[in-house]
């Protein structure tokens, strides 16, 4: 895990397609968290009914820490469908816009409107955990997302996604105490979290407490 980044100085957070949740990634986050030492709890089926919550609720010594909602990104099969739809020597596909942004966005969004019904007054922190299975995707992407800029992490403040960050995330994303974003394009490849950085300064020297993390460490990108 790579904890070196924080996002919360960066310039404030439309809707998507292809993610949602995938109960054997559920399953390796649980096992993950588990071994950070976490307790890892579910909601009871009644509060799943009344509200739409967050997947886990997270212990430390017998008190709740922390809720967590994770969130699938899949293939983008758009060219795979067009192609099935195409005869010999015809040409497939079109223009379009990148899906990638708009599925991030809508992440984030979603997510932290389920942390919310659990977690109204900000109590406890608020962790996301982004499994993308989609090779068209990368961490940058979230990275320009939640900042507006190209790729802050290589030095690159073009503010090119503006329209995400300063849309209707602008609030949201700053919800989110902790933002895990883990590649898994393998059956039983390691579970691996590529990218680790906060959405809330206010919190973040309690999530490198929590997760002992060295905040000195941490790499403020604005």
């Amino acid at each position: 895990m790579r904890p070196e980044y924080d996002f919360s100085g960066g310039v404030r957070g439309r809707h998507a397609h292809l993610f949602g949740e995938v109960a054997e990634d559920e399953t390796r986050v649980s096992e993950y968290l588990a071994s950070r030492g976490f307790e890892v709890r579910g909601f009871e089926k009644q509060a799943v009914r009344l509200a739409k919550t967050p997947d886990f609720q997270l212990l430390r010594d017998g008190r709740l820490a922390a809720y967590c909602e994770v969130k699938s990104f899949t293939k983008d099969c758009w060219l795979d469908e067009q192609l099935a739809q195409t005869g010999p020597g015809e040409l497939a596909g079109s223009l379009r816009l990148d899906p990638i942004y708009n599925r991030i966005s809508n992440a984030v969004h979603t997510a932290a409107q389920q942390l919310r019904s659990a977690n109204s007054a900000h109590e406890f922190l608020n962790f996301l955990v982004l499994v993308n299975h989609d090779k068209a995707a990368k961490r940058e992407d979230l990275v320009s997302v939640l900042t507006g800029k190209w790729d802050p992490l290589h030095g690159m403040h073009d503010a090119t996604h503006a329209q995400y960050s300063n849309g209707r995330i602008r609030e949201e994303k700053r919800e989110i105490d902790l933002y895990l974003w883990v590649d898994s394009f393998a059956e039983h490849e390691p579970f691996k979290c590529r990218l680790v950085f906060f959405g809330n300064d206010k919190t973040r020297d309690r999530v490198c407490n929590m997760l002992e993390i060295d905040p000195t460490v941490v790499k403020i990108v604005g």
